[in-house]
């Protein structure tokens, strides 16, 4: 059994707006830009830390 038995996500994925209610479907495909900009920041966050992160590795191995 999984450790987590509440199976609701600490954060949404990227990419990923819950539906509110009174929203139509064209709304909910298509995002607003401010949504696309906060995805976008998200990525360009995540791909720095990566990036950090195996620079670090890289540099670990090395000594």
């Amino acid at each position: 059994m999984s450790e987590n038995q509440d199976h609701k996500l600490a954060s949404p994925a990227a990419g990923y707006f819950p539906r509110e209610k009174g929203m139509s479907a064209e709304e909910y495909e298509h995002p607003t830009t401010h949504q696309m900009r906060i995805v976008g920041q998200r990525r360009t966050d995540a791909e720095a830390k990566l990036e950090r992160q195996q620079r670090e590795a890289r540099s670990k191995s090395h000594d």
